[in-house]
């Protein structure tokens, strides 16, 4: 809950520093550059600029910028004097939020091998953790860098510390204005004691914090110097590409035409490692030619395809569950004396992530070292598949993480950096960039669950007492953890399986939530909002179900049931006012909304639509955000743009499905996006709050599919259970 980490922030910040100073204080700065560093996060150069190790991978949600804004804010530095690099896999860079603040709700249900993983330093990018765990942090390191360099000043001058001051990357006299710069002071400032506690300045003075400044990583992305892993070109390198089985849980035991491609054009070996086939040649071209040209020896282990899938799901639901994740009022007494009971049971399907750029890896090993070159969310996982792959000690694997063409929890995953480090250790001392071509991509992906779950409510007079909620899945952060951490997660314990679902801020007396965990043959994994991108599909379509049957306007019914929840009913309000909610809409217009809370921040959306038949046009979408304290509202605007077509592609198009074991969908002509002319106007609104920052990369997706379909419904009356809408019949006009 949103409400379960204000205030909490700052305890995380000043213990997060503690356990880098005190814990781990190994640092290389490789790829940092000249000059002297102050810390593992701040390295000053000569000529007077500033280099930021950002730990976190760029994938188009503005972290190379916003991190640098909190230590520049602090440090007294102009942001675009500052260089971005992303470090080494080394202890001071963990992502601890990640670790030490699930939940409260969950923390009764953590295992302690699971509560070990807090001292565990994986660097990871993902949950929209980002600025939650860097806040007070960043702002730390670049206040430290600060006071150290005005000690070295001081002592310089032979003054007091009080006597100087800081400003745009120069230490400044009070008395007579006379200056250093921090390239002159820097190697002094190494050397002065590091303060513990140093002043941090308060939000009336900040000059970066809370201003909409351009990213960082735009210039080289328009003019084209900006590196992502399709672009990593080292002397002497091949190229690889991989064919995987056709089946899934299949096996590829030979190839009969080996030779034959061995004899093409251009194509340097051929490997066959446990999980496929691979051409290695000298260009991508010739590589993807000749694994197309595979006569593979395949042995299939499935035959499940789409209709065998939804039995089971179905099936499930009905039956036994796995556990019991929430349990407030007596939930099945109160449905039995209900005067009305509201049921209704949802589906929703495998998804795949998409990334515009495929998967791809480069690694050289080099005797009993090795390099790895990638776009991956996690330098921990990286250099936990290179290490598993070429059989290379952790210690011996150096990384560069390139910028990703997009992410969404997909390059979480190191199947790819495994597969390239198997290749690799089979041509020594010779750099191998694998790639998937988007058809093995698409059709190897680790998608998004598919899903069942069953809603019942009480309605006892004009109130509802309680809802019941059964979810069945296969849980998708069990299966994360079980392939790049060190440590084991059941998955019936993977609380992303009832994130928002249980828990939800709307008061009733009851409410019960419990998962069943389904064995299925498509392996799954996380996909932007995880389990929020599902379940605030079924909470929130269930709640306009229940302010239908009490015949309630659907917003000034979820205001009424946040009495005890005064930001998420803020942000209904607002959204209202926003989307002119009670006005008089024109014919032909029609507006649903849903409101949900995900990774410590409330999101309010409004679609409005204009249906004629079974076409859709998408006018507008009205959202509101409380994430709390705002580093960058530009960045913020923009992800919430980013999250809510994400989601209305999944509305509309998304499906993985299988036929005889093998998936479907293989490229964009069968697995379709929202397009330019296709996508609404949205209006976004921040709200301005004083509260320790939530996070932004993931919350606006889930409300945007409930907030469509129940448009939808008040266009027409039709209340659609299950997506995609195109399986209904509907399109975007």
């Amino acid at each position: 809950m949103a409400g379960g980490i204000v205030g909490g922030g700052f305890a995380l910040g000043l213990g997060g520093l503690a356990y880098v100073n005190n814990k781990i204080k190994k640092y290389s700065g490789i790829g940092m550059g000249d000059g002297t560093s102050l810390n593992a996060w701040v390295r000053i150069h000569p000529s007077n600029s500033v280099t930021i190790a950002v730990a976190r991978t760029e994938m188009g949600q503005g972290v190379h910028t916003s991190l640098p804004m909190l230590i520049a804010e602090e440090l007294e530095f102009p942001l675009e004097k500052i260089n971005v690099v992303h470090p080494q896999n080394e202890g001071p860079y963990a992502n601890l939020f990640m670790a030490e603040n699930q939940p409260r709700d969950i923390q009764s249900n953590l295992t302690l091998q699971q509560k070990i993983f807090a001292f565990i330093p994986n660097i990871i990018t993902g949950g929209s953790t980002t600025i939650r765990d860097a806040y007070d942090q960043q702002r730390l390191v670049g206040a430290m860098a600060r006071e150290m360099l005005i000690s070295a000043a001081a002592k310089r001058w032979k003054v007091s510390r009080t006597s100087c001051r800081a400003e745009t990357g120069f230490v400044i006299l009070k008395s007579d204005n006379r200056r250093l710069s921090y390239g002159e002071l820097a190697e002094a400032a190494a050397k002065e004691k590091l303060l513990k506690n140093p002043p941090l300045k308060p939000k009336k003075s900040f000059s970066i914090i809370g201003k909409s400044i351009q990213r960082l990583d735009v210039p080289g992305k328009v003019n084209g110097s900006a590196e992502f892993g399709l672009d990593v070109r080292i002397p002497g390198m091949k190229f690889a590409v991989i064919r995987h089985p056709s089946s899934l849980g299949g096996t590829i035991s030979g190839i009969s035409n080996q030779s034959k491609i061995e004899a093409m054009p251009g194509v340097e070996g051929v490997v066959l490692i446990e999980e496929g086939a691979v051409v290695v040649a000298r260009t991508t071209w010739h590589a993807k030619n000749a694994a197309a040209a595979f006569e593979l020896k395949e042995e299939d282990r499935q035959s499940m395809g789409e209709t065998e899938v939804t039995k089971e799901l179905w099936k499930a639901l009905k039956g036994k569950s796995s556990k019991v994740w929430e349990d407030k009022g007596n939930i099945n007494q109160i449905l039995a004396s209900a005067d009305e009971r509201i049921t209704a049971e949802y589906e929703l399907p495998y998804l795949a992530h998409a990334c515009m750029e495929p998967m791809n890896c480069t690694v050289k090993v080099d005797g009993d070292s090795a390099e790895v070159w990638t776009g991956n969310q996690s330098s921990t996982f990286v250099v936990n598949g290179v290490s598993e792959g070429a059989g290379i000690d952790k210690d011996k694997i150096r990384i560069y993480i390139t910028y990703l063409g997009g992410g969404f929890g997909r390059r979480g995953e190191t199947d790819f950096v495994l597969r390239a480090a198997k290749v690799a250790k089979k041509f020594p001392g010779v750099p191998i960039q694998l790639v998937y071509t988007r058809e093995e991509d698409m059709r190897n992906d680790y998608y998004r669950p598919a899903v069942t779950c069953k809603m019942e409510a009480a309605i006892k007079g004009k109130e509802v007492a309680g809802w019941k909620k059964r979810v069945v899945s296969q849980g998708a952060l069990a299966g994360l953890f079980r392939r790049n951490i060190p440590m084991s997660m059941k998955p019936e314990d993977d609380p992303s399986s009832t994130e928002g679902l249980r828990d939800l801020p709307y008061s009733m007396s009851a409410a019960y939530t419990d998962l069943t965990i389904l064995e299925l043959p498509a392996q799954v994994g996380t996909w932007r909002s995880v389990g929020h991108s599902h379940n605030a599909f079924f909470s929130e379509s269930f709640m306009d179900e229940c302010s239908v049957q009490l015949a309630i306007d659907p917003m000034k019914y979820r205001i009424s049931l946040l009495k005890d929840h005064p930001r998420h009913r803020a942000v209904l309000e607002k959204l209202a006012e926003l989307s002119h909610w009670n006005d008089d809409l024109p014919e032909g217009k029609w507006q649903g909304v849903a409101l949900h809370e995900s990774f410590g921040s409330i999101v309010g959306e409004v679609a409005e639509i204009e249906l004629d038949d079974k076409a859709i046009k998408v006018k507008r979408v009205y959202c509101v955000i409380d994430c709390g304290r705002v580093v960058n509202p530009a960045i913020i605007e923009s992800q919430m743009q980013s999250g809510i077509v994400y989601g209305l592609t999944a509305a509309l198009y998304g499906e993985i499905t299988m036929k005889k074991g093998r998936i479907v969908q293989n490229n964009f002509p069968n697995y379709k996006m929202v397009r330019m002319n296709t996508m609404p106007l949205i209006t976004t609104h921040i709200m301005d709050l004083d509260e320790y920052p939530g996070g932004v990369g993931e919350p606006g997706t889930p409300p945007i599919a409930p907030a469509l379909t129940n448009a939808i419904f008040a266009a027409n009356g039709h209340r659609i259970r299950s997506l995609p809408l195109s399986k209904h019949g509907y399109r975007f006009v």
